[in-house]
Parts: C-alpha cells; sequence; structure tokens
C-alpha cells in the first residue's frame, strides 16, 4: 500500500504534526550530529561545533532533499537516554549509617534511563544530597520483566527529580544496553 506522507501528514492534527517532525541528534565527542529525516529516514551527519559551548537548549530548523523540513534538537549528553516510566524503589542509606541499617526508603518513578545512568522522580521531596549513594530497584518493561538493582550516586537534585549515575563502573551492561536499542 502506497501512502503519500504529505497528504497523511495534512491530515493530522498540527501538534500531532508537529511531534513526527520533530527529531533529536547528539552532539558527539567530534562536535559532530547525525540528523535522520523522521519521513524518508535520510541522514546525514553535519559540523555542529559553533553550538558546543551553547548554554541554552539547542533547535534547528532541517530541510531534507525529499521535501520536508523539520525541526531539529541538539543534545550535548554523552550517552542516549531513553524516556520511560518505571515504578520502582530507592533506598537512602546514611553516609555515618552501617550498611545493613535500614535507611530511609520510598517509592519513585524512572522518568529516562542509560547506560550509565538515570533520572527519577520521587513522590516526597528527597531527603538525601548531592554525593549521597542510594540503591533503586524497578523492572523495565520489556519482554522479561528484567529487574534492574543498581546503586547511584545523586548528581543532581531539581524538585522531585534526581539525576543519578550508577556506581560501579561497568564498561557494559548487556540488559540495560539492550533495552535502550528498543
Amino acid at each position: 500500500m502506497n501512502i503519500n506522507i504529505s497528504q497523511y501528514l495534512s491530515n493530522m492534527p498540527i501538534k500531532a504534526r508537529t511531534a513526527v517532525l520533530t527529531v533529536k541528534a547528539f552532539i558527539t565527542s567530534e562536535n559532530t550530529a547525525t540528523i535522520t529525516c523522521p519521513v524518508c529516514k535520510r541522514s546525514v551527519t553535519k559540523d555542529v561545533s559553533k553550538f558546543r559551548d551553547a548554554d541554552k537548549f539547542i533547535k534547528l530548523k532541517a530541510h531534507c532533499p525529499c521535501g520536508h523540513s523539520y525541526t531539529v534538537f541538539l543534545e550535548r549528553r554523552q550517552q542516549y537516554r531513553k524516556s520511560v516510566e518505571l515504578r520502582g524503589t530507592y533506598k537512602h542509606h546514611h553516609p555515618d549509617a552501617p550498611q545493613e541499617s535500614s535507611g530511609h526508603w520510598g517509592t519513585m518513578t524512572v522518568v529516562d534511563i542509560s547506560r550509565t545512568g538515570i533520572r527519577m522522580k520521587l513522590n516526597v521531596t528527597p531527603t538525601f544530597k548531592v554525593g549521597d549513594r542510594i540503591s533503586v530497584e524497578f523492572r523495565l518493561d520489556d519482554a522479561n520483566k528484567s529487574l534492574i538493582k543498581r546503586d547511584v550516586i545523586v548528581q543532581n537534585i531539581k524538585g522531585p527529580y534526581v539525576g543519578a549515575t550508577y556506581s560501579m563502573a561497568q564498561s557494559y551492561d548487556n540488559i540495560i544496553g539492550f533495552y535502550l536499542l528498543k
């Protein structure tokens, strides 16, 4: 079945059309970004070094040879982050308390995940601070409902949102790696 993509998009509500024609590209260590057209899937790698030191959110307009224009958001992260909604629990181990002590625990939702860390939203105001070690436990929404149990180090706290990196440097985590590919 042949679908005329222009006709398909013109029949969509503007908000949905905008979402379809918006892509995210990651800036590499070589200051390039590979941008893929959301319509024809043609990719091009561009030098984006002029945006390297930009403090603001980077939003560009791209025009593909297939005739479609779309918005590109440049992401400076070193690792791809996948947006998710995975419910789980956390446990804060106070630095001065023995490891086996109960500590403070609560529920949370992982809102994005990468090979190096997670961002989570707590249901209460965090009682820990940047640099603290906490344990997290949640299940992926993959076919196996894989259980992830990690100790993480808190990197930033913004309201109920907490960014954390895995405390054990693992060169490659197969479960999370495969999950990020899907």
